[in-house]
């Protein structure tokens, strides 16, 4: 005679599955769009350097990795890291890393631009919570360039892209 064991769930125990509301969604698409600005206006704040290394960036598409279950995109550069997540209940998030050598090098002004733009792209305009809480800053600084200049030396693949901006003249 054989016999089966079963394995039971710890109880409070979740699964792996989220439940995707309609709300969910649409509050998702609200947080897509404010890391697109976000990371259209970091792209532009980059096309004003004279050295190339300074006008690279790079996009991290985390959902072709099948291996990833909470990451969505990532916007590297020199500068920062922004960082487009979901959480365990399927809610995005917006991280902002800071690279601590080029403020250090640069000081704030470029950075308070990024954040500046971040800020008005999660706020809520008409005095709900919106998407505010979405955002969220690491104001530890990081070591962001070495791990931008890992990426970019191995290369484009099926889930990173690199660019370089042109430079547009200031005046």
């Amino acid at each position: 005679m054989k016999t089966a064991t079963k394995t039971r769930q710890a109880p409070g125990a979740k699964t792996q599955f989220v439940m995707v509301t309609t709300e969910l969604q649409l509050n998702n698409q609200e947080v897509q769009k404010a890391f697109d600005a976000i990371t259209k206006s970091a792209t532009e704040l980059l096309r004003k350097f004279d050295v190339p290394k300074y006008r690279t960036w790079l996009m991290v598409d985390h959902t072709k990795d099948e291996q990833n279950t909470n990451m969505v995109s990532e916007y590297i550069c020199h500068f920062w890291n922004i960082t487009l997540s979901a959480n365990k209940d399927g809610r995005y998030y917006i991280f902002i890393d800071i690279d601590e050598e080029s403020l250090n090098r640069l000081g704030n002004g470029l950075t308070n631009s990024l954040l500046r733009s971040a800020f008005i792209a999660t706020h809520s305009n008409d005095g709900t919570p919106g998407i505010e809480y979405s955002l969220r800053v690491n104001y530890s600084l990081s070591n962001i360039q070495n791990f931008f200049y890992r990426r970019v030396v191995e290369g484009e693949t099926d889930t990173v892209s690199i660019f370089t901006e042109e430079k547009v003249i200031v005046n």
